[in-house]
């Protein structure tokens, strides 16, 4: 990434350079370039990341970096692509590169590459990021009792609350959810961002979250990072959230029972696209069979080991759906490829019989954008599926 980040930099200064001056970088001027902006970004890294918890202006401080890194890196390929089609159109034409309508050609289209590329970052920090969308999905399961046949349970995950989410815009989203009039409302992870200094703060937010017969949640590896029994305890002081730490809890509908299940994430591995947890095993075989289930699991990549052991309907995050993707249908291409199958939206095993639906999150990791990705509340309606 450091690679891709420094090479769509010293395009940027050439292009600013030629646009500025008439010539850009030399092979030299390019490699003694190269060598500043490696080091440039390193110590930034390095500095910013130590002191952006400390102080509000340092944190703000380093977002803008963020922000401008990734227009650079976005702005790259295109600046690439612009001067490798213009070159090759003077060496071809053998006058396009030659006097002041080649260099106009060259800095014109290479602004357009950069304007691209900040544009869609501005956009994604101005307007992406801000938009939220509710996703109303069916999941079939077989056999399921009548009495759970429309039963909706809102899911939501990925809150990060902290310094990218306080609590008025927390408040909202809580509004947002309690306004589906769902059952059943489940969390599946990363509720915090790091820092245990957010914690009652969020917590006394996410207590107004209302449901018929519960809200249900379980700690990803963001709340690990946080501190797991720090959160749990905030949890149980400020909230009526059931924080299911491996472990299930028997739900009474009418005259049907429904289970809910969780795994906690460790923290450990997250990036790993196959993932087992050894307290699943225990779960599927504590829990009656007969009764129909909904696993809650922080990252996707347990889903595998869920469809084996027969969970019918498992519910994830972790993914953000990459914050930054291709426009449908291309949507799962996106960043979050390089840590999981399942990115974003609903999925079935092999045998049809098993599903997972993986939410894009309520909130923001790293740079405040999201691109194709809009933040989401999922309400889930039970529907019955016979053999």
């Amino acid at each position: 990434m450091l690679l891709l980040l420094v090479g769509s930099e010293v395009l940027l200064v050439h292009w600013l350079l030629l646009a500025s001056r008439g010539s850009g970088l030399g092979l030299s001027s390019a490699a003694s370039t190269v060598v500043a902006l490696i080091t440039l970004n390193v110590g930034s890294m390095f500095v910013l990341m130590r002191l952006a918890r400390r102080t509000n202006s340092f944190f703000v401080l380093s977002r803008v970096w963020l922000l401008a890194s990734l227009a650079a890196v976005f702005s790259g390929p295109p600046l690439l692509a612009s001067f490798a089609f213009v070159g090759s159109l003077a060496w071809l034409t053998q006058s396009l590169g030659e006097g002041a309508t080649g260099q106009a050609a060259l800095v014109g289209s290479g602004g357009a590459a950069i304007a691209i590329g900040f544009g869609s970052i501005l956009w994604g920090y101005f307007v992406g990021q801000r938009r939220v969308e509710v996703e109303r999905v069916e999941l079939p399961m077989l056999d399921l009792p009548a009495a759970l046949s429309g039963v909706r349970v809102a899911h939501i995950t990925d809150l990060h609350i902290g310094p990218q989410l306080r609590a008025p815009q927390l408040a909202g989203f809580v509004a947002q959810v309690n306004e589906l009039e769902a059952e059943i409302i489940v969390i599946t992870g990363d509720l915090f961002d790091f820092d245990p200094a957010f914690i009652e703060e969020g917590c006394r937010e996410l207590a107004h979250l209302r449901a018929t017969f519960g809200v249900f949640a379980v700690l990803g590896n963001h709340d690990a990072y946080t501190g797991a029994e720090a959160v749990a305890e905030g949890i149980a002081r400020y909230t009526n959230i059931q924080l299911l730490r491996d472990g299930w809890e028997r739900i009474e509908i009418d005259d049907a029972e429904l289970v809910i299940a969780g795994i906690e994430d460790s923290g450990e591995g997250w990036t790993e696209r196959e993932f087992e947890a050894p307290e699943m095993e225990r779960l599927a075989d504590e829990i009656p069979s007969e009764i129909p289930r909904l696993l809650l699991i922080h990252r996707p990549s347990l889903f595998g080991q869920a469809s084996r052991l027969g969970f019918p309907v498992s519910l994830a995050g972790h993914t953000h759906g990459g914050q930054i993707s291709f426009p449908p249908p291309a949507h799962h291409h996106n960043i979050s490829r390089l840590i999981s199958y399942w990115t974003r939206g609903l999925f079935e095993d092999e045998t049809g019989d098993c599903l997972l639906y993986v939410n894009r999150g309520l909130g923001v990791s790293g740079p405040p954008v999201r691109l194709n990705c809009a933040r989401e509340i999922a309400l889930h309606r039970l529907v019955s599926r016979r053999r």
